[in-house]
């Protein structure tokens, strides 16, 4: 939502009409004519908007946006170099991700190869299983408490883009 408006915002400018060169632009003069800002609003109610006719509520959502543009590439620096590990069962694999989700290494004991490629095919499967849900609780927390520091309420899981939606 914050990246959306900034871009509105930065590309508003886009839309402004030039007249071709050459031709010639009557304007209209009206006096009585009430603004009207981009997100409501319009004229300046004494009390409601001060002396920036709304521009200071919108000043403060770019900053908010920006200070979250930031945290955010804190946040994913964090979980790139984030480690979560998880070993199976019996021990005998152990299995490294990112906290941005990203296998990083596999560890099989002796014993457990003695045991056959089943039985290391399972017990790798497991043990991935587990350090992805480790490393997906992990992010999610991270990210929980990003959005309680700008204030901002967590979204809801299955958004927009998740699958069934």
């Amino acid at each position: 939502l914050a990246a959306a408006m900034i871009s509105l915002l930065l590309f508003a400018h886009a839309w402004v009409a030039v007249p071709p060169v050459g031709s010639v632009v009557q304007r209209a003069h009206t006096t009585a004519a009430q603004p009207r800002m981009l997100f409501g609003g319009g004229g300046n109610k004494e009390g409601k908007m001060g002396g920036m006719g709304g521009m200071g509520g919108m000043m403060e959502t770019i900053k908010k946006a920006q200070e979250m543009g930031v945290k955010v590439k804190e946040l994913q620096a964090e979980l790139v170099n984030t480690e979560v590990e998880a070993t199976s069962a019996d021990g005998g694999v152990t299995v490294v991700i990112s906290g941005a989700q990203v296998p990083m290494d596999v560890k099989v004991t002796d014993e457990m190869c003695a045991k056959g490629a089943k039985a290391v095919s399972e017990a790798i499967t497991a043990a991935m299983r587990e350090a992805h849900k480790n490393s997906m609780e992990y992010s999610k927390s991270k990210l929980t408490e990003l959005y309680s520091e700008i204030g901002l309420p967590m979204p809801p899981e299955g958004g927009a883009g998740a699958p069934g939606s």
